[in-house]
């Protein structure tokens, strides 16, 4: 999945430039509209949908960059906190379907504040707070692009509710995310993290986009020394993160 050709690399980090001026400009004529005139709800409508659109072009081209960086071996190792890494996952999700939630969450100052914020919304995360608010050693960017995907995957399928489990046994990890939406066939849980793979349509179960996401995710979390990889559920579908805090260096 490397981005063998150069000038296809450079490309991914061109396409952030006219992203960062749409997002800047945007941005300048919602917050200072006493400066460039004032905007009626329509307009500061559309100008918003522009910025969010404008930030997920970026967040494409980071996680392009992202997962070429993971198929060549290259991490960043850094301390974090497991809690810290869930909660930016879940605002940059959020941030993207209902803002107003991304911005509670931010403002969300105790683990039972996230807690009721995200329950508020049907998502329901069940984790030890003294556990993961542990520092570990990990690449907290692809950490957090892989668990963004599968948040955001799982509020896409969902039929109600998503649920996160967060649980570390020593320096072992395990986040696992499950939607009770219609699920994956059997038949395709072989084929789900290939390259450009699509399920067929079949009843109740959606097309899946392009197929890179999960795929991608995969080649993250294997540079991080884990494995991703899809649960038998009784409903919906659940996808299992498991990595190891590196050893101090």
């Amino acid at each position: 999945m490397a981005i063998k050709n150069i000038q296809t690399a450079h490309l991914v980090h061109d396409l952030k430039n006219p992203a960062n001026i749409i997002e800047t400009g945007a941005r300048c004529l919602l917050e200072k509209q006493s400066r460039y005139g004032e905007l009626n709800s329509k307009q500061e409508k559309v100008i918003q949908r522009m910025l969010r659109s404008a930030m997920k072009i970026k967040n494409l081209a980071n996680s392009m960059l992202e997962v070429d960086m993971a198929t060549r071996g290259i991490t960043r190792i850094t301390e974090c906190c497991l809690t810290d890494v869930i909660k930016s996952a879940l605002m940059e999700v959020f941030d993207l379907v209902d803002p107003s939630v991304s911005e509670a969450l931010e403002h969300a100052n105790t683990f039972q504040r996230l807690r009721e914020v995200l329950g508020a919304r049907d998502v329901f995360l069940e984790a030890e707070e003294t556990k993961i608010s542990r520092p570990i050693r990990t690449d907290e960017t692809k950490l957090c692009l892989v668990i963004t995907n599968l948040l955001s995957n799982a509020l896409k399928f969902r039929q109600r509710c998503i649920f996160l489990k967060c649980s570390m046994d020593g320096d072992s990890i395990r986040v696992s995310v499950r939607d009770d939406g219609p699920g994956i066939p059997e038949s395709y849980h072989q084929q789900i993290f290939d390259q450009y793979f699509q399920c067929i349509q079949v009843e109740d179960f959606p097309v899946r986009g392009h197929g890179l996401g999960l795929a991608g995710a995969q080649a993250l979390v294997e540079a991080l020394g884990g494995r991703l990889y899809l649960c038998k559920a009784d409903r919906g579908a659940e996808f299992v993160v498991e990595f190891s805090s590196c050893a101090n260096e």
